[in-house]
């Protein structure tokens, strides 16, 4: 994080954080509203403060601009000042928005002791992730003692059809929906990620046979994921569960390994959920 000062009137590096929407993406978007957004954005439950400068630099605004929108955000109780660090903190109006999304606290309370047993087995964090409104969110981790830095947090939208959470979700969705998410452009966030529908059609073909999905540096650099579905009592995908693991860790025995284990706990959730695999 960047030291007070360190970018005033200079343009930061562009930060590594899950992408969004762009703004660039819609011609009706308004590009000062989704800067906005994007400020909002980088508070989590592992980021609850930020300065002006640190906003600046992991947003890639110019500093003034970034005043502009904390302030702007302040006015409107979205943040509050906290006098004494200067750092920001998301204020009662951001709150309010937490109670009028649906609530998964109970689904979340039902799946952690699956998630803890599967962290425990593999040595790897644990990710539970359900869809809201298309999108795939991050609604509990489980981090383990071995080392390891984690790319998203509860709360968090995780990418795209580049996440394993994202193929799951779509490769379940009836033909057309999962055409219309197909025909969206994908942006290229390391080399490693899928962008060609036709290739990218066959993954979530093969995701669907045989419930299972991969990420090879597709969504971060340097981090591997392999994930599976949830299912409820009617056989709907309700959630996807991920192993997450650092690429020096992920060699082809522990993605099958990790692959085998978090098959096996989506599985054992989704039969306590009431599924009868058959």
């Amino acid at each position: 994080m960047g030291a007070s000062g360190t970018t005033r009137g200079k343009r930061a590096k562009p930060p590594l954080r899950t992408p969004g929407p762009a703004a660039g993406s819609d011609a009706l978007a308004v590009r000062a509203l989704a800067r906005g957004l994007s400020v909002l954005a980088l508070f989590d439950v592992d980021h609850r403060e930020w300065t002006i400068d640190e906003i600046a630099e992991k947003t890639g605004l110019l500093r003034m601009t970034a005043y502009r929108m904390v302030r702007t955000l302040e006015g409107s109780s979205f943040l509050i000042r906290d006098r004494v660090t200067n750092k920001y903190h998301v204020g009662p109006a951001a709150l309010a928005l937490a109670y009028v999304s649906d609530g998964f606290s109970d689904f979340v309370e039902t799946a952690r002791p699956f998630l803890e047993a599967l962290a425990e087995e593999t040595g790897e964090s644990v990710t539970l992730a359900l869809e809201v409104d298309d999108r795939p969110v991050c609604v509990d981790c489980i981090d383990t003692t071995r080392p390891f830095q984690r790319r998203t947090a509860p709360g968090r939208i995780i990418g795209n059809l580049a996440s394993v959470h994202g193929k799951i979700f779509a490769a379940f969705k009836p033909g057309e929906e999962r055409a219309e998410l197909l025909a969206r452009p994908l942006p290229k966030l390391t080399p490693n990620t899928v962008t060609d529908p036709q290739a990218l059609a066959e993954e979530l073909d093969r995701v669907a046979r045989d419930d299972i999905a991969y990420d090879d540096e597709g969504l971060y650099a340097s981090l591997c994921a392999v994930g599976a579905p949830v299912r409820d009592q009617l056989g709907d995908v309700v959630a996807a569960i991920s192993v997450v693991t650092p690429v020096g860790r992920y060699g082809p025995e522990e993605r099958k390994r990790c692959g085998e284990a978090v098959k096996h706990t989506a599985t054992l959730l989704s039969t306590y959920l009431g599924w009868n695999a058959g």
